[in-house]
């Protein structure tokens, strides 16, 4: 074949390629799209639902307040529009009706649910989540105290807008932090128990709010069979996180001495929780070891925790006590009074015991809250830090 036969073939073979080429005939510009960064859902009447979407608006604003339609904080605002309908898929085309562009969920950073919502069942609202394509996985839930369409209408000074404010508070892993995905995992598992952050503003003129603004307080919603079914505070929160392995950033303050107000500050470094099923002549048994590795913040005892290995130890001891208290805590409540396993203790048997958990997994509701559970606290302090004042003076002035 000679060569402007080779070159002609080659032409029309580019040609013909050409054809299956569609172009970007259905694309979709920035500025067509209303990019949704937060949703909230609150009930309003027994088979109507509000919902509401924060909505992102990349302009400049000399607007600084909030109002019960939006926020507008420094050069970027946020609007908060709202309809209501049957169901989330219903409220949405309303909402839709109302707005110029086209709504995108692409960029969702929370879902919240009001407790009236929690309380009825959220499986058809996660249902639709999971089955529309635009709502992001990764987005972070929570169930909200009160309307869950007022939490996105807060004012935040360091945020863009209050959605960005709960992202940051479930990333920074001090509290519980779920995703979209896995409440959809928990709803479907064996033991029908489902955890989420559970999340209530404080007041400006709360006698313990002292920055004047808005304050969350974070706790656990705790979910069976998809309903909610109880709430846990802050502190049994911490337990709860020790249990599920969860804890990657606290600072825990002890008092190592009795009769003593003097405490010490330890950061943690690092945490480890393993847990032990055990079936032994048809009793049921959990071994809970929690391995810890901290540093000293603050002294401000008579310890000297830099210098002498038994007041180290004395510390130690008194940080697994705070430990092993905050677990029973959350074993008490959840465990004896709520009855949901969202610590996965069904998990742990069925790997075990797999034989075992087949036969008596009908009946984990009922062998849930009887189990026996052992909890064996190992802290550490690797990093004692440097002689402070306080053990300095001890020196000069030995103890009475």
């Amino acid at each position: 074949m000679s060569a402007p036969t080779r070159h002609r073939g080659l032409l029309l073979t580019l040609a013909l390629s050409m054809i299956l080429l569609t172009g970007c005939w259905d694309r979709i510009e920035v500025n067509d799209v209303a990019l949704i960064t937060g949703a909230a859902v609150d009930k309003i009447g027994p088979n109507t639902i509000l919902l509401s979407v924060q909505i992102f608006v990349p302009r400049s604003s000399s607007n600084n307040a909030m109002s019960d339609q939006g926020a507008n904080v420094g050069n970027q605002a946020s609007i908060v529009t709202s309809a209501t309908g049957e169901n989330i898929a219903d409220a949405l085309s309303h909402i839709q009706e109302k707005l110029p562009r086209k709504l995108f969920w692409g960029h969702s950073e929370v879902f919240l649910f009001s407790e009236d919502i929690a309380k009825d069942g959220i499986r058809d609202e996660i249902d639709y989540l999971m089955r529309a394509p635009q709502p992001r996985e990764r987005a972070y839930m929570y169930v909200v105290k009160g309307m869950a369409r007022q939490m996105l209408t807060t004012q935040s000074f360091l945020e863009r807008n209050s959605a960005e404010v709960m992202r940051e508070i479930s990333k920074g892993k001090l509290s519980l932090s779920t995703t979209l995905a896995d409440l959809a995992r928990m709803l479907v598992d064996e033991t029908g128990a489902a955890a989420t952050p559970w999340i209530k503003m404080l007041p400006v003129s709360a006698p313990n709010n002292y920055n004047n603004i808005p304050t969350p307080v974070n706790g656990t919603a705790v979910f069976l069979h998809g309903k909610l079914v109880g709430v846990v505070d802050e502190f049994t929160t911490r337990g709860v996180l020790w249990i599920r392995n969860e804890i990657n950033q606290a600072v825990v303050t002890v008092n190592p001495e009795e009769n003593s107000p003097s405490s010490v500050s330890l950061r943690l470094i690092s945490s480890s929780t393993k847990i032990k099923p055990v079936i032994k002549n048809g009793i049921w048994s959990l071994d809970i070891q929690i391995r810890t590795e901290n540093s000293a913040l603050q002294n401000s005892t008579s310890l000297k925790i830099s210098a002498d290995l038994k007041d180290v130890t004395i510390i130690e001891a008194a940080m697994n006590k705070d430990i092993e208290d905050r677990v029973r805590i959350a074993l008490n409540r959840i465990q004896k009074e709520l009855k949901a396993d969202i610590f996965d203790f069904g998990g742990a048997f069925h790997r075990a015991y797999p034989k075992e958990w087949e036969q008596n997994k009908a009946h984990w509701e009922e062998i849930f809250p009887k189990i026996e559970v052992t909890i064996h606290p190992h802290a550490t302090i690797q990093r004692p830090g440097l002689t402070n004042i306080k053990e300095v003076e001890l020196e000069e002035k030995p103890r009475k």
